[in-house]
């Protein structure tokens, strides 16, 4: 392999010529989480809950036949009735103030049309839409849903399958909310619940939203792709003026219909942001048909969901230099790489002491540091004619804070045992953008110095290089989530052998990969093999230890046939036993 550490284009989905629906559910399959479903009354209305507007009318009415108006004497719009009292707008407050003078009375009137008793035809199920789209949402393909309805079948639909999302229902509660990003499942419903105060739903009401809203608004647009479902645009004038203003269009808006089509503020709105349409029968129709496609697609990555070697590494060991916290080259390095992406210096947080805690607390009972502290019980050997006097090595007792390690906001650096001129050594670096040559992702690495007098058994190394990518791509990664971008996931993993020639301090020494680590199993190569092996692999996330198993297996197969040796099978066979892991089929 050879290294090649320019970043390659990352290139948006085509959704023109292609069938919306395929180019939704495969766009919502390869970003998962990346997109906000906005539901518009719709998808309650088809439940058999009323619009807001038609509470409304029911409710002029009920303040009309208190006045002791002739049911009969009143018009098939009620509000007209009201403004022809010389009232302003019908607005919820001044309606429920006037039927039902305190809280437990308001919320038990609107109850009736919202979540109606036994008795008055209640209760009020979520719809098939609902439930595909509360599916949607446990698989973690949707983790944010903007709602204007005032019911509850949302968050009903999601309890169904084990979620309970954060509810934000009115503008003040946005300070405190979880950030977007880090909150597993979010609810937020711009005009209200019906059983809290603040409803929006008058045409004044409508008209502006709070700052708070706006703001929020502005960054979910900005941010995230959009879905919309059962929205009209008509009434919403300050929803349609939040999705005119949004100044970037990071990720592509599709807009369902119906019957007609869109009107012509849908339209105008769909023209703005060079939304999709997609024609529906209804919403039930189309979501569940999304469900399937999804469910679909979930199966073929299943099959092919396995690391994919790469035919190039961007991360290999300096063979000449020590790392910083080594003052010399181990005569044996094992080391393991993780590229978590995409993330540029704009959108990734800073490394704080709780972060360093964390990573210092997660490398105490990292199972790699308990194998390399057995590795390091037995004898120690010198790196280089400097360290033939040393009175032995450091004990590895705990992870420091790296000696010459550039900290910063950008680069977390912690080492365990000493500085590698004599026995074992550990050195773990988490790189941020910004920071040295890294661009367009963050780097997890963990190097192991591994100077004894003897060889290296393959099955010590193989279990030091499982941890070790478990550690690269799942525990480390999890430590510093807080501050990684939402969208950012494990690209790639590496794994590296090197027994160099010089020991950093521009020295020769007499050094030789097969006389550090025992490959004996894998029969004899064809010709020499160099100071190094390298491979590297296209992940699809977060390894297990059975999958950073399995990766190791594959690597040292991959880097054995590189190598020259003609049939390792042997070797691989007796490797994946010692990893506890089953014959392949």
């Amino acid at each position: 392999m050879t290294s090649e550490n320019t970043p390659k284009p990352v290139v948006p989905f085509p959704t023109h010529g292609v069938d919306p629906r395929v180019a939704l559910s495969t766009a919502i399959h390869a970003a998962p989480g990346v997109y906000a479903v906005l539901v518009g009354s719709g998808m309650s209305s088809a439940a058999g809950i009323p619009t807001g507007w038609q509470v409304v009318q029911d409710l002029v009415r009920k303040v009309a036949l208190s006045q002791g108006v002739n049911p009969n004497d009143l018009p098939d719009k009620p509000e007209e009735w009201w403004s022809a009292q010389g009232w302003a707008d019908p607005r919820y407050d001044v309606l429920l103030s006037a039927l039902a003078p305190t809280d437990a009375a308001r919320q038990a009137l609107l109850r009736d049309y919202f979540d109606p008793p036994p008795e008055k035809g209640g209760p009020v199920l979520p719809t098939p839409a609902h439930d595909a789209l509360a599916w949607l949402c446990g698989t973690g393909c949707i983790r944010l849903v903007v709602t204007t309805n005032f019911d509850r079948l949302i968050e009903r639909a999601l309890d169904r399958v084990g979620l309970s999302p954060q509810v934000i229902s009115q503008p003040a509660a946005v300070t405190g909310m979880i950030p977007l990003p880090h909150a597993p499942m979010t609810v937020i419903k711009l005009h209200g619940d019906y059983a809290s105060a603040g409803l929006r739903n008058s045409p004044d009401e409508l008209r502006t939203y709070p700052d708070e809203w706006n703001r929020l608004l502005d960054r979910i647009f900005d941010d995230y792709g959009l879905l919309i479902i059962g929205w009209s645009a008509d009434y919403d004038i300050a929803l349609g003026d939040a999705l005119e203003r949004t100044p970037s269009r990071r990720y592509p808006t599709f807009w369902t219909s119906h019957d007609d089509g869109p009107r012509e503020k849908a339209r105008r709105l769909i023209a703005v942001r060079e939304a999709t349409t997609i024609d529906t029968a209804s919403a039930d129709e189309f979501l569940v048909d999304l469900t399937q496609r999804i469910s679909r697609l979930d199966q073929v990555a299943t099959r092919r969901n396995r690391p994919t070697p790469l035919r190039s590494y961007a991360f290999p060991p300096e063979q000449t230099t020590a790392p910083q916290g080594w003052a010399v080259l181990p005569l044996l390095q094992l080391s393991v790489v993780a590229s978590v992406g995409p993330a540029n210096l704009d959108d990734t947080g800073i490394v704080q002491v709780r972060h360093r805690e964390a990573l210092v607390q997660a490398l105490r009972v990292a199972p790699v540091a308990n194998g390399l502290r057995a590795l390091a019980a037995g004898p120690a050997a010198p790196a280089n004619e400097d360290a033939t006097g040393a009175e032995g090595p450091p004990p590895l007792v705990d992870w420091e804070a790296t000696p010459g390690g550039h900290q910063s906001d950008m680069s977390a650096t912690y080492r365990l045992g000493g500085d590698a001129q004599v026995g074992v050594s550990g050195l773990v670096r988490a790189v941020f953008p910004g920071f040295g040559i890294q661009g367009g992702s963050v780097t997890f690495k963990l190097d192991m110095a591994i100077s004894i007098p003897r060889a290296v058994y393959l099955g010590e190394a193989a279990r030091l290089l499982r941890d070790g990518l478990v550690l690269v791509t799942a525990v480390m990664p999890e430590v510093f989530a807080e501050i990684l971008p939402f969208h950012a996931e494990v690209q790639t993993a590496e794994i590296h052998l090197l027994a160099a020639n010089t020991d950093g301090n521009s020295r020769n020494r007499p050094n030789n990969l097969l006389e550090r680590l025992d490959l004996s199993l894998f029969g004899s190569p064809t010709r020499a093999i160099g100071q190094s092996l390298g491979f590297s692999a296209r992940v699809p996330g977060p390894l297990s230890e059975r999958e950073a198993a399995e990766l190791v297996v594959e690597a040292l197969d991959y880097v054995m046939v590189a190598s020259g040796y003609l049939d390792p099978r042997i070797g691989i066979m007796s490797l994946r036993s010692e990893l506890g892991l089953p014959a392949p089929e």
